[in-house]
């Protein structure tokens, strides 16, 4: 096989190489974007269900109070 040959279908097969290594490359990039996605997501999640149990202690204190203050008063 001549030596030209050679280098010919050496740079095309490098060519391939590069190409499946960039697609590998973006693949991965993908795949953390939508791992962070997820986790900011469960976090908000997280953050929301926190707001609600706050929530509603704060009503459940609120009417603890109102009902003492109303047995006392009257």
């Amino acid at each position: 096989m001549p030596i030209t040959t050679i280098i010919i279908l050496s740079a095309i097969v490098a060519a391939f190489l590069l190409f499946g290594a960039v697609l590998a490359w973006g693949e991965m990039q993908t795949r953390t974007l939508d791992r962070d996605r997820q986790r900011a997501r469960k976090t908000a999640q997280a953050a929301d269900s926190v707001r609600v149990i706050q929530a509603k202690a704060q009503n459940a204190g609120a009417r603890s109070a109102n009902s003492h203050h109303q047995s006392t008063a009257g």
